[in-house]
């Protein structure tokens, strides 16, 4: 019945895709091509959810590349977007001995070309007074295909075959991670990609080649190809940039520099001199279509915009590649980054990210790949009137659910589906490490009476001399003695538990009585998650401590990395996965964090653990606060350079003011 329904939406996908090519231009018959490309995108998502779970992987990547051939035949007569004739013209020049980063379509230099035998081609170019504003590889590219044949089919047929690439490179990711053949309809048979590479004939297609080779090679720990691959990306278009932090690797060594060679291909128009970045930030400093980020910033700031959208993309790469261990998934959120605070977003600028939705599916993301149909009223006033003119209202349902899906995604998750799915736990083994908490300890152990689903209560003493052991006893805990160090401490215990999930709890913490009875809602509603962590708050209610508090809990909420005083729990399967818990001797909270977004995302539920706070009472508020996000930076760039050997203990003494 599944395979039947796949059928059945496949042939009324490409039927679907089949009309929008004939009607095509998107912008002559505007109400139908809206209409035909949004169906695609629901026609796409209902094949993803029947697709055949019985064929083999060799048949089903056939089956999902022959769909996506199909409709790239369908639009290879498309009319060609404007923006092909300036790729013809820019090759064609270079071919009779011209510049193009130094002269404009509109210099008199070149107007015997311009009426000459290409005169039908520079009637067709938009924006003549701009000199070239893609990389030297994409303009030897343009020449070595004008050189063959310049005509519009002949330069969308080569796009094309890059396109085809593109889904064999996707389709061996897809094999080295595991993930099953169908994701590959998310840009085979995505309507965006069709539309815009095999209809209109962007370039695009060139930069997400080279930029998915670089990736399957960087999976095969192929630096030097990686490292190439790159590069040749960065050469068809700069956006590949932001890829550029998660290519390197701390122990592949000075091959991974190789990206810096295909930047050689400057020295082919080195004649241009400055003029060969003058274009391009005229461009980008002039032009503004389709963004929102970028005109709100120059609404607040003037002029002074490209500065701050330029320090927010560099604080968000650079927050992305501390705490992105997956290079794939960094690469996916520098670019989604980037993009939304470009000051021109044409339709086509989200190929780059269409790849992606078949590693990381994105309900946001997908939705604004669909939602580019709303710029299509503005392709239609320039078919009929000539005019390319921005219509400001239509930006409100193409942007405001992505932000609100983007946004809620953030907090709850946005996912389509996991890797991973787990049963639903039943036990808790409470664990809690001590090093002479005799003062602490019966309170926190007296808070977990009577508690639903806890299994056993372990504390894991590190050596303490104040009686704690006794105490933990005499209260009904399960007590073993191990080295010093949280995790250290942590991973005893948690080698000898017996729950299905581990609840990790420290001694000066109190649990809401709710608190057991969440965790396990929680995760048996989510299967997919590893584990997660609790809004915390201080018994102190000052301001300060409020303040504190309430940053700790956002950061947790929006990036799923918690502290320890969280009250964090995981499955004790996703620990044994891992290799068992982060045996450090500090942020032993923050590794776990790190290595359970290999998994999945981590849950978080608002307040269910109170701390005293006994740190924050020593001392200065802004010195203790100061240290502790200082060790945190420090810790994440440290592990990211491949500096983290022995960086738990110079953390521990730093924290503590002791020897370890």
């Amino acid at each position: 019945m599944k395979s039947a329904s796949f059928v059945i939406l496949c042939l009324t996908w490409l039927a679907d895709m089949g009309l929008l090519s004939v009607i095509g231009p998107l912008g002559r018959h505007v109400p139908a091509s809206m209409v035909l490309y949004g169906c695609g995108f629901v026609f796409l998502a209902l094949m993803f959810r029947t697709f055949p779970e019985n064929l083999r992987a060799s048949h089903a990547f056939g089956l999902v590349f022959a769909l996506g051939l199909a409709a790239r035949i369908f639009f290879i007569f498309f009319p060609p977007n404007t923006d092909v004739y300036r790729y013809i013209w820019e090759g064609a020049i270079q071919n009779s001995g011209f510049n193009p980063y130094l002269l404009t379509p509109a210099d008199p230099l070149l107007a015997p070309l311009a009426q000459g035998e290409l005169s039908g081609i520079w009637r067709q170019i938009n924006n003549t007074s701009f000199g070239a504003v893609y990389p030297p590889g994409t303009l030897l590219v343009f020449r070595l295909l004008a050189w063959v044949n310049p005509t519009p089919l002949f330069f969308k047929s080569a796009l094309v075959l890059f396109d085809l690439g593109s889904m064999a490179a996707l389709a061996l990711i897809l094999r080295q991670r595991q993930l099953p053949p169908s994701r590959l309809l998310f840009y085979a048979a995505n309507p965006l990609v069709i539309v815009f590479i095999a209809g209109e004939g962007h370039l695009d297609s060139l930069q997400v080649f080279f930029l998915l080779l670089g990736c399957w090679l960087l999976g095969q720990r192929r630096h030097l190809g990686s490292s190439i691959s790159l590069g040749l990306a960065i050469m068809s278009k700069y956006l590949t940039a932001a890829a550029a932090p998660f290519f390197w690797d701390p122990r592949a060594g000075l091959r991974q520099l190789a990206f810096l060679l295909p930047a050689a291909l400057f020295l082919v128009f080195i004649s241009a001199g400055p003029a060969l970045f003058r274009p391009l930030g005229e461009f980008g400093l002039n032009m503004h279509y389709n963004d929102v980020v970028a005109e709100a910033l120059g609404m607040a700031l003037g002029r002074g915009w490209p500065v701050a959208a330029g320090m927010l993309f560099l604080l968000g790469l650079g927050w992305i590649w501390l705490t992105e261990d997956d290079p794939l998934r960094g690469i996916y959120l520098a670019i989604g980054c980037l993009l939304v605070l470009l000051p021109t977003f044409h339709p086509w600028y989200l190929l780059l990210m269409a790849p992606f939705m078949c590693l990381f599916p994105s309900r946001p993301w997908l939705y604004l790949q669909a939602a580019v149909l709303f710029t299509f009223p503005v392709l239609g006033h320039e078919f009929q009137a000539g005019i390319f003119e921005e219509i400001p209202w239509l930006k409100l349902p193409e942007y405001l659910p992505f932000y609100g899906l983007l946004i809620w995604g953030l907090v709850r998750g946005g996912g389509i589906s996991s890797d991973h799915t787990f049963s639903a736990p039943r036990t808790i083994s409470v664990i809690i490490p001590t090093l002479n908490e005799a003062g602490a300890i019966g309170r926190c152990l007296a808070a977990l009476r009577g508690l639903p689903h806890i299994h056993e209560t372990i504390v894991a003493d590190g050596g303490s001399t104040d009686g704690t052991g006794n105490i933990a006893k005499t209260m009904g805990a399960r007590v073993i003695l191990s080295g010093r160090g949280r995790g250290v401490q942590i991973r005893a215990a948690a080698e000898t538990a017996q729950g299905d999930v581990l609840l990790i709890l420290h001694a000066d913490a109190v649990l809401s009585s709710a608190v057991t009875e969440r965790i396990i809602c929680a995760l048996t509603e989510d299967r997919a998650a590893p584990g997660g962590c609790f809004g915390m708050q201080f018994e102190d209610q000052r301001l300060a401590r409020r303040l504190i508090a309430a940053l700790n809990n956002i950061k947790a909420a929006a990036t799923g990395i918690a502290f320890g005083d969280q009250a964090q729990f995981v499955r004790s399967e996703v620990l044994r996965a891992l290799g068992g818990f982060p045996a450090l001797m500090l942020m032993e909270d923050v590794e776990l964090s790190l290595r359970l977004k290999h998994i999945g995302r981590a849950v978080y539920l608002k307040r269910g653990v109170t701390v005293s706070g006994r740190r924050w009472t020593d001392g200065s508020m802004l010195r203790n606060l100061w240290q502790v996000v200082g060790l945190f930076f420090r810790y994440l760039l440290e592990r990211r350079l491949g500096a983290d050997r022995g960086l738990d203990e110079r953390c521990y003494r730093k924290y503590y003011g002791v020897d370890a």
